[in-house]
């Protein structure tokens, strides 16, 4: 594969009913650490036609495929502007979890609605946020200073070994809209 001169990642999270109702939440911008996703800022921090046209990219390949439930579509900003699809993911996938707290219906509940048949709303977010995930041992060390932090919202996994390099979970901090930092 040839290196893609890019300005940043984007992704976003489209979902899409059994009915062909299809919602998207915001696109997003990713940023990574050692190849492991560090942080997601929501909303992505681009001109609107670029997160519009990221939108409808998602769109269209949950529309192409018949997606029935929620996606994940994650794609490069190239240097010279155009949008090129690295992955899709079909289920919640990480750069959504921003959705649980910015959003009045989050991605799970989303994907869970198109697959039993119910109304999907519109995937709006209340809030800009910043999704950090916490990787390893180091990041776990720095869960007390969380928990003590105003308006971070930790989410843990659950997993009892904390190795380098694994995702143990990931924090949200919500800002106002039109307020990220």
């Amino acid at each position: 594969e040839k290196m893609i001169d890019f300005q940043r990642e984007l992704s976003v999270m489209v979902v899409r009913g059994s009915d062909g109702t299809v919602q998207c939440f915001d696109a997003v911008e990713n940023r990574h650490r050692d190849g492991i996703l560090d942080i997601t800022l929501a909303p992505a921090r681009v001109m609107p036609e670029v997160a519009e046209r990221a939108q409808a990219i998602a769109i269209r390949i949950a529309t192409d495929l018949e997606l029935v439930g929620i996606m994940g579509v994650e794609m490069f900003h190239a240097a010279d502007g155009q949008l090129l699809v690295n992955e899709i993911a079909p289920r919640p996938h990480n750069s959504g979890h921003w959705t649980i707290d910015a959003c009045l219906i989050d991605q799970f509940e989303m994907h869970i609605r198109a697959v039993a048949g119910l109304p999907l709303p519109p995937a709006r977010r209340h809030s800009d946020a910043v999704m950090h995930n916490l990787v390893g041992p180091e990041d776990m060390a720095r869960v007390p200073a969380i928990l003590a932090m105003d308006g971070a919202s930790l989410h843990l996994y659950g997993k009892h070994e904390a190795r380098p390099g694994r995702k143990m979970g990931h924090v949200n901090t919500l800002f106002p809209r039109g307020a990220l930092p």
